[in-house]
């Protein structure tokens, strides 16, 4: 994983893929009951399991006091194919002096080698948007893929993307949500 910059997208942009994603570090208050939570990391690995060098993107919180109850914006240049959701940290406080944490990784992400929490591709050469990423307060404080949800939306995003990342201008962006039904509900631009 590596962040998307002009002189990397120049070295790697034909044989690897860019993902798009968005995280809010923020912290959640009164979140499922308690006094607060926060995701702290969020990490997904290639598939197959198994394979070495075991190729990760992983993700953590740029301040755990200090974060902005916002969308942080990633564009990040990877190997091409298949990855799953492998790891998650979520803060729990239920007081001041109360905090411990909600922890997903592999043994609870997948069973028997196969991905249960969710997955998403992307291919050489290929830039896709898999979603959001923000907690869900409902019952527990779990992460939650959400997304843009109009095609006019979609396309001002890309427009957004395009005029950050002029470089990449004429690669074309993909709507394709990190799949998943434990950490989110199926949605396509077509719906």
């Amino acid at each position: 994983m590596t962040e998307l910059t002009e002189q990397n997208y120049n070295v790697w942009g034909k044989e690897k893929g860019i993902v798009l994603l968005h995280i809010n570090w923020g912290r959640q208050w009164k979140c499922a009951g308690l006094d607060n939570a926060q995701i702290e990391s969020l990490a997904f690995t290639h598939l197959p399991l198994g394979q070495e060098p075991k190729t990760m993107i992983a993700l953590e919180t740029p301040s755990k006091l200090m974060v902005k109850n916002s969308f942080s914006a990633y564009a990040l240049i990877v190997e091409p194919g298949d990855y799953a959701i492998s790891a998650f940290d979520v803060k729990v406080a239920k007081s001041s002096s109360d905090v411990g944490h909600l922890i997903g990784d592999e043994s609870k992400l997948f069973k028997e080698g196969n991905p249960i929490g969710g997955t998403f591709t992307v291919g050489a050469a290929e830039v896709v948007y898999i979603g959001h990423f923000g907690l869900d307060c409902s019952k527990e404080p779990i992460p939650w893929r959400y997304y843009v949800e109009s095609k006019s939306e979609f396309q001002s995003y890309i427009a957004g993307f395009h005029k950050t990342f002029p470089y990449v201008k004429d690669s074309e962006v993909t709507f394709r949500l990190f799949l998943t039904t434990i950490f989110g509900q199926p949605f396509s631009l077509e719906q």
